[in-house]
């Protein structure tokens, strides 16, 4: 492992990679569908392109992976954490964008309470999305429902648009 990733986080940084490289494609579709129809500073609509390019990972694959769930477990080690490392990876150029289209969207919200609120979405969102990855692969290991992506969207959009405390 060393030998080619260079340790734990060198193996974690390349799984995130490979795995997002379609993820940051397909948002940043999205994001310039938004920008050519005006859609810049419509926070909902950023919230989905946020949401619905890591829920489109868990369509059409047959058997359902354990990504998500991968994700969620490493965003409770800040060291591996891609949440709060996203921005800071070459292939992330659609949360850099993403961010830059919320702040100036949401032009009252210091950076500080943006950032903050935009962890705590991501925790929702990646911790809901692998909840929904695991009951696809074990539907019987489920009796409380899952969230469902206008629920996750809703939430998302009212943790980033909520007053600043």
């Amino acid at each position: 492992m060393a030998y080619h990733f260079g340790g734990k986080h060198g193996l974690v940084a390349a799984i995130y990679a490979w795995r997002m490289a379609d993820v940051n494609a397909r948002r940043l579709r999205l994001l310039d569908e938004l920008h050519r129809t005006g859609g810049d500073s419509d926070v909902a609509r950023l919230v989905a392109a946020l949401i619905d390019p890591l829920a489109e990972t868990l369509e059409g694959r047959g058997e359902p992976g354990s990504y998500l769930r991968f994700m969620a477990e490493t965003m409770r080690n800040p060291r591996y954490d891609p949440a709060a490392t996203a921005a800071a990876h070459p292939h992330a150029d659609s949360i850099r964008l993403l961010t830059a289209r919320l702040r100036a969207a949401l032009p009252g919200l210091p950076d500080s309470v943006l950032a903050e609120r935009l962890r705590l979405a991501s925790m929702l969102m990646v911790t809901a999305l692998a909840d929904r990855e695991h009951q696809l692969q074990e539907p019987d290991s489920h009796s409380r429902p899952v969230i469902g992506l206008p629920a996750l969207r809703s939430a998302c959009w009212a943790i980033l648009t909520g007053p600043a405390a």
